[in-house]
């Protein structure tokens, strides 16, 4: 078929921008991951730890943005996922040191995945707002019960001593108090091909073209024939997971697990994160996260009220810059390749 005047060489142009924009994107990928890989090897161990911290609460932001990026609802109570996984976890290291960590994490992140579809139920069926408010009320619910129930979750004196001396990875394969080290490489474990794998899923698959599609235009596509109300569903209980993952990774990294895992205020912290990041790129969150715990760290160090320069911050980057670290450097990138190409 032939495109008539200019529409071809436009179209031409169009594919070879999103290409460029796919192989940067690639590039950029590896080399965020590469350095997570590397980080041992490179930092010292306070540096380390603050890493660690980056990438678990990175993992989570990446859970609370798989809703905000692919299907266009902003969460306020993402924190009960993550919460939620983190003192099921400590439960379960308590109950069941024997059994492999791996397959507990696993577990308390398939339980906070399914009250993620349970809650979604709910919560999906609205959209804007009032999705928004519906969040909030469910993740204070879950705190007050975090808060309350001392005999399970211990209030506000959180849950310690649950961590056993030795970890069993596998069979055969046991930490004895594990090192920062160790416990960062547990995290990077994890996190590197479920953040892999959940990319594709909603990248590249049916399902994560269903869930654009709904976000672009629900009427179109329940027109198309697709059950808009269960993309959405399994979109929410994915991000869940994702939540609960880094939540239980967050309970044995810390070996201990507060109120403040589960509280609203959480919840505000890791929006900023993504939205430092960049909440158009899937790895953006991941980035915004390093930058907050790294930039909280040194201005903690500096001033007593490095809070109110932080908010500063954010708020001097989300008006300069609203597509985030990462789309400051996309825009730089492509503006470089048109200075080249010109």
């Amino acid at each position: 078929m032939t495109i008539p005047g200019k529409l071809g060489p436009a179209l031409s142009a169009l594919d070879a921008e999103r290409s460029r924009g796919r192989a940067s994107g690639a590039v950029a990928t590896f080399a965020l991951l590469g350095a997570i890989v590397s980080a041992p090897w490179i930092l010292p161990q306070a540096a380390l730890n603050d890493l660690s911290q980056a990438i678990l609460l990175g993992l989570f932001a990446i859970g609370f943005n798989i809703i905000f990026k692919y299907s266009g609802l902003l969460s306020f109570g993402h924190a009960a996922f993550f919460g939620t996984a983190a003192y099921a976890e400590a439960m379960l290291l308590q109950a069941f040191p024997a059994v492999p960590v791996p397959v507990l994490i696993l577990l308390a992140a398939c339980g906070v995945g399914a009250l993620g579809l349970l809650l979604g139920h709910i919560c999906v069926r609205r959209s804007g707002a009032y999705f928004s408010m519906m969040t909030l009320a469910i993740g204070a619910f879950l705190y007050t019960i975090a808060f309350k129930w001392h005999a399970v979750t211990g209030g506000t004196d959180g849950l310690g001593s649950f961590m056993p001396s030795t970890l069993v990875l596998l069979p055969g394969w046991r930490l004895e108090n594990p090192s920062i080290a160790q416990t960062y490489e547990l995290s990077a474990s994890f996190l590197i091909p479920l953040t892999l794998a959940v990319w594709l899923i909603l990248e590249r698959t049916p399902f994560g073209n269903a869930v654009q599609l709904v976000r672009q235009n629900e009427e179109r596509a329940a027109f198309l024939g697709y059950d808009t109300h269960r993309v959405k569903l399994a979109n929410y209980g994915l991000a869940a997971f994702v939540a609960g993952v880094a939540g239980a990774l967050w309970a044995i990294a810390n070996g201990f697990v507060s109120t403040d895992s589960i509280d609203l205020t959480l919840s505000t912290t890791v929006i900023i994160m993504a939205f430092i990041g960049g909440t158009g790129w899937f790895w953006g969150p991941l980035l915004g996260s390093a930058i907050y715990i790294f930039g909280s760290d040194r201005l903690s160090a500096l001033t007593q009220h490095w809070q109110l320069w932080m908010g500063l911050a954010f708020i001097v980057l989300v008006l300069a810059f609203p597509r985030g670290i990462a789309g400051l450097v996309a825009l730089l990138s492509s503006r470089l390749v048109e200075r080249r190409d010109g």
